[in-house]
């Protein structure tokens, strides 16, 4: 049987974390760590010290500046969700077990609710929050990055990551999405929404025919296309080891509705 492949952000990123069963709110997906070579997605990052660096700019700036100063840890780091937690990814993201309680939450709880005549003491045990270390890459390091082809030229700006399901084993209850292509797109286009990645299924007539003009161009990297210097993420481009006519084009990622 094939693994799962899923882009990551349009699969995964910003998307909501409900708790399995209950349906109860936990956060949303702000970034993914990575671990390994190649890497693999091993926890989802959540909170402003996660979405402020991948925001970037001043507004990104402001918001991990007013996170860390309602913060008591030395060096605050993102709340950390382990991958072996996450039971289903679709319109939402499920986790079971015990996710660790935002630091932010915890505080208040600890701090002013409890104090509260009437609230039940401390409430509830948490399990211990599981924060993220400060040098772990994440994939947003990866996305908007420019993309270059073996002799320099420029291919275009990642702007998705391809991720299959044929990881390492974590905790020993599932394999971990491990990062097998990019999605390469023109440096002029904006924001993906999906259609761009096949040949249109269900789109209107019209819809089709502008994705497939203004995404002319656009192409699926493998990751063992992949200059391994630029893989580790510590360089301003990646650099690929093919030219740019060796790539495929995204369309190849879908079989194509029979006719008729």
């Amino acid at each position: 049987m094939r693994a799962r492949e899923i882009h990551a952000g349009l699969q995964l990123l910003d998307r909501q974390v409900v708790r399995v069963g209950t349906g109860g709110l936990v956060c949303k997906v702000d970034d993914l760590e990575l671990q390994g070579d190649p890497p693999y997605v091993s926890a989802i990052l959540a909170g402003p010290l996660a979405l402020g660096p991948r925001v970037g700019g001043i507004p990104g700036w402001v918001m991990v500046q007013v996170t860390r100063l309602f913060r008591s840890e030395e060096d605050p780091q993102p709340r950390r969700i382990p991958m072996h937690l996450v039971n289903e990814i679709g319109s939402a993201v499920s986790v079971g077990g015990e996710p660790a309680e935002p630091a932010l939450e915890r505080w208040l709880r600890e701090n002013v609710i409890s104090r509260i005549p009437g609230s039940g003491g401390e409430g509830p045990p948490y399990a211990e929050p599981e924060h993220a270390t400060g040098d772990a890459p994440r994939i947003s390091a990866l996305l908007g990055r420019r993309v270059t082809d073996v002799e320099g030229t420029v291919v275009g700006k990642v702007a998705d990551v391809r991720l299959r399901q044929d990881g390492p084993l974590l905790h020993g209850v599932q394999n971990a999405f491990r990062i097998v292509g990019l999605v390469v797109v023109p440096e002029r286009t904006g924001k993906l929404f999906g259609y761009e990645r096949g040949p249109g299924g269900q789109a209107p007539w019209l819809v089709r025919a502008v994705i497939t003009r203004w995404f002319a161009g656009s192409a699926l990297v493998g990751w063992d296309q992949v200059d391994a210097s630029s893989a580790r993420l510590e360089t301003p481009e990646v650099r690929l080891t093919v030219h740019a006519g060796d790539l495929a084009p995204l369309t190849d990622l879908y079989e194509r509705e029979p006719q008729g």
